[in-house]
């Protein structure tokens, strides 16, 4: 009963989209035609999630991942599994017009299964605060709320230059973040969250290397004694308040600069980013005025 019910679905799916769409190109360069506006919308990334609430469009969402945890209502969300690995059939039974993923954490498969249904699979990329700035833009055109999308961006790049114009005349501090401290995992350069330091203020000093996000030792960080570390509390890691202090010799310990900052605002490149931009710029350079 359950697979003739599914086919039947599926079948439907198939053949029930409307002929009139509009054709987009998504991050990856691939032509996507959505019928305007998309009203039955799965999310299978946590910052487009955040996005499409910023946007008014929390009505549209008929599903998104376990992830997709901000706003609070977004934990009303019927779920269609994690990011890395959702559940196809899941998202089939909601229905939708657009799903929207993510080139960095969604399977290329999973993307063309549900165009092999006739699902259009719009992908993100984002993988700088620019980019990011430009996905909230496109987000906002491909669900026919382009206004808001461009005056979303457009607020953000403004409290931006708020933050470089006021830290382009200080003295920048060389900044480590640990994306996890066990394993000891540091972002490196050209990653999402050595842009929002550059911004903030600071010199990110993880090397070039083969891995964007390398597993460092001890040694490694006590080479590099980073005038602050950027730190944030997951479950089931150590607190940050207390591991650093196997190191009393690092400077960042000795002047208390183990900065804490909600993952979110610097892992998730969505609206939220631009927190995390205030709040580095701010225990970095405490002088600097921000509006409240």
């Amino acid at each position: 009963m359950r697979k003739t019910f599914t086919f039947t679905l599926l079948f439907c799916l198939l053949f029930s989209f409307p002929a009139a769409s509009a054709d987009f190109y998504d991050a990856l360069n691939r032509p996507v035609s959505i019928a305007p506006p998309p009203q039955r919308i799965v999310s299978l990334v946590p910052s487009v999630t955040e996005i499409l609430f910023e946007l008014g469009l929390e009505s549209r969402i008929v599903a998104a991942t376990d992830f997709c945890t901000y706003p609070e209502a977004a934990l009303q969300i019927p779920r269609v599994g994690g990011y890395a690995d959702p559940s196809l059939e899941s998202i089939i039974l909601h229905q939708p017009d657009l799903v929207i993923a993510a080139a960095d954490i969604n399977r290329p498969a999973l993307v063309q299964k549900l165009e092999g249904l006739n699902i259009p699979v719009y992908v993100v990329h984002p993988q700088t605060i620019e980019t990011t700035l430009d996905t909230i833009t496109k987000i906002g055109t491909v669900t026919n709320a382009k206004q808001k999308g461009e005056q979303i961006a457009a607020e953000i790049r403004k409290r931006i230059r708020n933050v470089q114009q006021q830290v382009t005349s200080l003295k920048p501090k060389t900044t480590l973040e640990c994306v996890m401290l066990q394993p000891l995992t540091v972002a490196g350069p050209n990653t999402f969250i050595a842009d929002i330091i550059n911004i903030a203020g600071g010199i990110n000093v993880v090397p070039e290397g083969p891995s964007r996000y390398p597993t460092w030792n001890s040694e490694a960080l006590l080479t590099v004694d980073p005038e602050a570390i950027i730190v944030s509390t997951y479950p089931g890691q150590p607190s940050p308040k207390y591991f650093f202090d196997n190191w009393p010799q690092l400077q960042a310990v000795r002047t208390q600069q183990i900065i804490e900052i909600n993952a979110d605002w610097i892992h998730r490149p969505g609206p939220r980013m631009i927190l995390g931009i205030e709040a580095l710029a701010k225990a970095l350079h405490p002088e600097i005025k921000l509006d409240e």
